[in-house]
């Protein structure tokens, strides 16, 4: 039997917060996914802005490289005073339809301070890329990331199932990293669970019509429950510890129980869960008091003897 520990922050927002979340539905945040034609016309919007490149502010407090690597733009992020001691590869969210935003390089700083390298793919996206496209793309980098520094393997939102879906991949090539870790992430494409509906209400990000459009654009030609697209259904056997953050405000916590389900039944397996239920999807890269929080024990985490090893 697998070991699932599940902790969870019982704490009200910020007022600070409560501001920001009520701007967020004021600006109507989560109307980029509300409806396949909507969404899809969105993304391809937001994809001609192409990826928001690493900020000003992360140019200068950071060391940053820069390259292409066949589909893949790769930046690589180092503290410029300190060596990095572990090598975090960032995979980020958006639904598999939006490219990187500048929320992202807050959350790289922070890790690239543990000191860790952080490894950070631009990736082709859905609906012109699939899951057959770019997965092997990704697990290549992730086995090349594990040389020479112990790797922690992170995203969010469908992020964060790309991480779930490299560790399996990297498995089966014998390669373990140290961690899996994925924040609020999107663990079932097909948003199946009965929950989902009732929490849309309460979520200010999301909307369940536009990201299963996503998640069948992204898995074709296969079903959405594709186990690689929908991680909650692949194989948990033999993989690293998985830590998963998440907040109740989500309609892609409910797969989160699915998922320690899961666990549970798998010899050997370890879960993780921590659960902050005032928080919203991704609370961690945004400029709020709680993200600065989880930022800051991310990059704790990333360094804690409790789990890095050498190769």
């Amino acid at each position: 039997m697998g070991e699932v520990s599940w902790h969870v922050d019982d704490s009200p927002p910020t007022p600070w917060t409560r501001v920001y979340v009520w701007l967020m539905w004021l600006a109507r945040d989560k109307q980029a996914f509300e409806g396949a034609d909507h969404t899809r016309e969105t993304a391809l919007e937001r994809q001609s802005a192409d990826d928001r490149p690493p900020t000003w502010w992360t140019r200068r407090r950071l060391q940053l490289e820069h390259e292409h690597r066949a589909d893949l733009r790769v930046w690589r992020v180092r503290p410029r005073r300190s060596e990095p001691r572990v090598r975090v590869l960032y995979l980020h969210g958006g639904g598999y339809v939006h490219p990187l935003t500048k929320d992202y390089w807050r959350l790289v700083r922070a890790l690239a301070s543990a000191p860790a390298e952080v490894v950070v793919p631009a990736y082709p996206l859905a609906p012109g890329a699939t899951v057959d496209e770019v997965l092997p793309l990704l697990t290549d980098l992730a086995e090349d990331s594990t040389r020479g520094l112990p790797l922690v393997v992170m995203g969010d939102s469908a992020g964060g199932a790309l991480t779930l879906s490299i560790g399996v991949e990297l498995r089966e090539r014998g390669v373990h990293p140290a961690a899996l870790v994925g924040l609020s992430p999107w663990l079932d494409a097909t948003l199946d669970e009965s929950e989902v509906r009732d929490l849309e209400a309460t979520d200010p990000m999301l909307a369940e019509s536009g990201l299963r459009a996503a998640g069948r654009w992204w898995a074709r030609p296969h079903p959405p429950t594709d186990p690689r697209v929908s991680p909650v259904d692949a194989d948990l056997s033999g993989l690293p510890p998985i830590h998963v953050l998440v907040g109740r405000r989500d309609i892609l916590r409910p797969a989160v129980d699915r998922l320690a389900d899961r666990v549970r039944e798998t010899d050997g397996a370890r879960l993780v869960v921590r659960e902050r239920t005032a928080m919203f999807h991704v609370w961690m890269t945004r400029f709020i008091p709680e993200g600065r929080a989880t930022r800051q024990w991310l990059r704790s985490f990333v360094i804690s003897s409790s789990f890095l090893r050498s190769e």
